[in-house]
């Protein structure tokens, strides 16, 4: 038997040039409103600044319902439907206040109620872009049955969809 030898192929992978460097002073940068734990500090002001403007759209929209109710034919009788176009009414009615105060001044009356406002990366006040992606957020947070909103309580940075999607904050005053 013929001595053979068995060269072994090995493969050696060197990660020094695909690494990235990791950058620790990043966050000696960042202003300290995009810090997860700031953002967490905030979650029940939100919650209560979100229902203050919920009940401000739903009592605007409970004059809108009493108004066609008493302008409806004494025959008419209301069934799932009419009561599914009146949910999507009201849920489009929120999505179109929070972008309305988004785009006029950065921060809705139950915002401002606790103090808070809507900030860039950067801390400036929203501009026409941020407004519009900020307002598409709010859509894509309500439609789902609020679970958009929901989400800056499991989420690691505590930011809602809205947030995520218009890469903006929200800042204590």
């Amino acid at each position: 038997m013929p001595n053979v030898e068995h060269k072994s192929k090995r493969t050696v992978i060197s990660i020094q040039e695909s690494q990235p460097q990791l950058d620790f002073e990043e966050a000696e940068h960042s202003l300290p409103f995009t810090f997860p734990e700031y953002q967490r500090e905030l979650l029940a002001a939100r919650a209560v600044a979100g229902a203050v403007d919920f009940g401000i759209v739903a009592l605007i929209y409970l004059v809108f319902i009493i108004a066609t109710f008493l302008q409806m034919p004494g025959t008419f009788s209301p069934d799932r439907r009419i009561a599914g176009i009146y949910a999507a009414g009201f849920l489009l009615l929120v999505a179109i206040y929070f972008f309305l105060f988004m785009l006029s001044a950065s921060q809705t009356p139950g915002m401002k109620h606790r103090g808070l406002t809507v900030v860039t990366k950067v801390d400036s006040s929203l501009d026409p872009r941020y407004a519009c992606l900020r307002g598409f957020g709010y859509l894509i947070s309500i439609l789902p049955l609020m679970l958009g909103f929901l989400w800056a309580v499991i989420d690691p940075e505590h930011l809602t969809w809205a947030d995520k999607v218009s890469g903006t904050y929200i800042k204590r005053l």
